[in-house]
């Protein structure tokens, strides 16, 4: 009698492999910064997915709280209102169990934020050229820092003026050219590499 042919192994999944080790290493929130456009939502919540954990957006969490937007809390309440929403909103996801949180765009240039979130949490800086924001962006009307002027020259500005913040990261990835699952790849390997081997 002839042996029965071996099932075909099975094509091992790097990303669910990645994932399963990084989760366990995990004793932390993960925090994205960086410009609009550069991933944090998107790449965030893909990467949550992949690690079995949650995923929040800390813009989206404000909103909900305050009951009206972003725009309207800068027009009612003034900025110096909304960043300190931001600052306890993203102290309290700081203290939290290990998830993935994306930030808004100025939230990592408020120095107090900023060192909050360097103390009790992983934070990596997206990058992309404005370029490449701008392509990502699409529709700038629901973006109040795009509505004057040239949306490109305005993106150009604020990565030049919040470069020296987002440095401060315990990580910098660029995302430029990358798909949504290039770049969740390129995070998932940079926590890899950055978290102790238990």
């Amino acid at each position: 009698m002839r042996a029965s042919p071996k099932p075909a192994p099975r094509k091992p999944n790097p990303a669910a492999e990645t994932a399963g080790s990084i989760a366990a290493r995990l004793d932390r929130p993960v925090v994205l910064v960086g410009l609009m456009g550069s991933g944090k939502s998107a790449v965030g919540r893909r990467t949550a997915k992949q690690l079995g954990i949650g995923f929040k957006d800390s813009d989206q969490l404000i909103v909900k709280t305050a009951g009206i937007s972003i725009a309207e809390i800068f027009e009612l309440a003034g900025e110096v209102k909304f960043r300190e929403m931001e600052r306890k909103t993203l102290g309290n996801l700081a203290l939290a169990s290990p998830q993935i949180i994306a930030t808004g765009g100025g939230a990592f240039c408020q120095d107090a934020t900023a060192e909050l979130l360097l103390h009790h949490t992983l934070t990596i800086w997206l990058k992309a050229s404005p370029a490449t924001l701008l392509s990502r962006i699409g529709n700038t009307k629901t973006r109040p820092l795009l509505h004057n002027g040239d949306p490109l020259a305005t993106l150009t500005r604020l990565d030049e003026q919040r470069a020296p913040f987002y440095q401060k990261a315990h990580i910098h990835l660029d995302t430029d050219g990358l798909s949504t699952y290039k770049a969740m790849m390129a995070l998932l390997h940079a926590l890899d590499t950055h978290l102790p081997r238990q």
